[in-house]
């Protein structure tokens, strides 16, 4: 048994999860190991994750993924329920006119097969010059804080092609090996849930049909079959789901009998009044729904849990892959200022502290949406009457839920990232809260740009200056000048270039920004017209005062104060940054 390498992290399956992950740290300038059981490559496109909503999408956008996907994928900015044949209220309802929503571009959801969105992932990573190893399973590993090389994690693991035992040194491990996690296993980390007796069966099929717009993201009331899934999903395939009933149990004799045949048929009596015929069936499946949780997603200041590793739950709202996309960027750019010296420890203590509360409503929410899917009634609507369909529908309407499922109504609780220090009157947007996204227009050619595409995730923090009217607020603006150009200055106590991105809004126009700020952007970055005042607007900035406001890379606001007091971002950085 040899040590055949040393790398900065190695993670532990190729999902979507760990190679997203993977791909961060390369992107961020790191060396990650990726580590796969299986031949992902020979592996055959089926089942498995099909849904992201619009905050995933917008993180994949900013690590310059989100693309990949939407070319290969089905975009659906409509969700229709039907009952009776009829079109009526209910169902994925915060999947419906996506139109409507106001504060992000990305007002769809995107449908692509788990495979598919891994094989971009790989390919992304590639292009950093990083390929994954596949057929290597991991078998143990330990941990040497005292270890002189600065690698404390020897990993031992086996080539499954030719049986040799080999080991690599890694500063972390990050487990993203599914709901049955070898890492976390290893680490002893307890896996605290429950299953129930709830059951679904799930296809993905080329099928023809006389459904009202059948590229919607459409639902069914059943009478025997609970409440249908009709997604449209990559390469023309539709994806069909339903609840393997008691019913259906005894009809067939125990899930042995229900062949691929006998769903399809049941399938087509399930969506009736409408006409379906499989022209094609690629996969199908019956599934048990089960929701647990791990007591920590970190082990011994080393050890990492992603994804599935840390939490299960059913597909009722499709929250598996969105909510390890939300694991893996949380986790990737806290790692990387690790792993390259420019970050403290306290930076991933807050993984798990941010992620755990998140997830773990995530499940609370699930636990509902199954049974009322199932057709039972959860604790929540103990007592009530209407049927279990008529109580999805009231659940999916509360604008928290709504926003909760997409993404965009999650945040995150006061801690050192999301600093109590921020002056409260200067925005309208808390710390531990989503960034919105708005166009600005660029100097010169005046094209629209949206403060997303500028704010990319480089596993930097970006320093907005909302400069507010130059005319109105040009002694703050003196007075942010005279902080940033000190020897106090925080830019001159952490390595700025490495860790730090300014960019300046203008709520005004002009040939330049010298010509309307009476200086130059802050900081060696760029500025940007918020002509209109929209920007300052949706972030509730005072354009007679101005802000700063610390974006984390992540894209979740993590401080703001007044453009005045930019000298109490000296104290916020200081307990998240290595000083030079």
């Amino acid at each position: 048994m040899t040590i055949s390498l040393k790398t900065d992290a190695v993670i532990v399956g190729a999902g979507p999860v760990g190679s997203l992950i993977s791909y961060q740290l390369a992107r961020f300038g790191c060396r990650p190991y990726l580590m796969e059981q299986d031949d992902k490559r020979s592996m055959p496109c089926y089942g498995r994750a099909t849904t992201m909503w619009p905050r995933t999408i917008e993180m994949l956008d900013q690590v310059d993924l989100a693309e990949r996907l939407i070319q290969i994928g089905v975009v659906t900015r409509n969700a229709l329920h039907f009952r009776d044949g009829h079109r009526s209220t209910g169902g994925f309802m915060f999947g419906s006119r996506m139109d409507r929503l106001g504060d992000t571009f990305y007002k769809f959801s995107l449908h692509v097969r788990q495979r598919l969105t891994e094989e971009q992932f790989l390919e992304a990573l590639e292009e950093h010059n990083v390929s994954p190893y596949m057929r290597k399973r991991i078998e143990g590993f330990t941990i040497d804080e005292n270890s002189e090389d600065g690698y404390p994690v020897t990993v031992r693991a086996r080539d499954l092609e030719n049986g040799e035992v080999f080991e690599v040194k890694t500063k972390y491990l990050i487990g993203a090996d599914g709901g049955k996690s070898s890492v976390r296993s290893l680490a002893g980390i307890p896996f605290n849930g429950e299953r129930t007796t709830h059951r679904w069966i799930r296809m993905d099929a080329r099928v023809k049909t006389n459904m009202p717009n059948p590229r919607c993201l459409n639902s069914i009331d059943s009478k025997f079959h609970g409440q249908i899934l009709w997604c449209p999903i990559d390469n023309g395939l539709t994806r069909i789901g339903y609840v393997f009933s008691q019913a259906l149990l005894e009809k067939y004799g125990g899930i042995e009998g229900v062949t691929q045949e006998v769903a399809v048929k049941e399938a087509i009596q399930a969506l009736q009044p409408f006409q379906v015929e499989f022209l094609e069936v690629d996969w199908f499946t019956i599934y048990g729904i089960g929701q647990a949780i791990a007591e920590t997603f970190c082990a011994h200041d080393r050890i990492f849990l992603a994804g599935d590793a840390c939490h299960t739950h059913s597909s009722g709202s499709a929250q598996g892959l969105n909510t390890g996309v939300h694991d893996a960027v949380n986790l990737a750019w806290k790692l990387a200022l690790n792993i390259l010296n420019l970050g403290k420890k306290k930076l991933l203590d807050s993984y798990s502290l941010e992620r755990k509360p998140s997830v773990q409503q995530v499940i609370d929410n699930d636990k509902v949406i199954s049974m009322l899917i199932s057709g039972q009634y959860p604790p929540h609507f103990e007592g009530r009457k209407e049927h279990p369909h008529d109580l999805l529908t009231e659940w999916y309407t509360d604008v928290n839920i709504q926003h909760f499922t997409l993404g965009l109504g999650i945040s995150y609780p006061p801690n050192l990232l999301n600093s109590a220090r921020s002056d409260p009157s200067v925005m309208t947007i808390s710390p531990g809260d989503r960034g919105p996204d708005v166009y600005l227009k660029t100097i010169g050619t005046g094209d629209p740009i949206r403060l997303h595409q500028i704010l990319k995730n480089d596993a930097k923090f970006h320093i907005v200056v909302f400069a507010g009217n130059p005319v109105l607020s040009r002694a703050a603006l003196n007075s942010l000048r005279m902080e940033l150009d000190s020897t106090a200055s925080f830019t001159r106590v952490f390595p700025t270039r490495r860790v730090f991105r300014f960019t300046t809004l203008a709520a005004a126009s002009g040939n330049g920004a010298i010509d309307v700020l009476g200086m130059p952007a802050f900081g060696g970055g760029r500025a940007y017209w918020d002509t209109e005042g929209r920007g300052h607007g949706m972030y509730g900035v005072d354009e007679a005062r101005g802000a700063v406001v610390v974006f984390r890379p992540d894209g979740w606001i993590g401080c703001a104060v007044a453009l005045e007091n930019a000298h109490d971002l000296g104290a916020y950085f200081s307990n998240l940054l290595l000083a030079m």
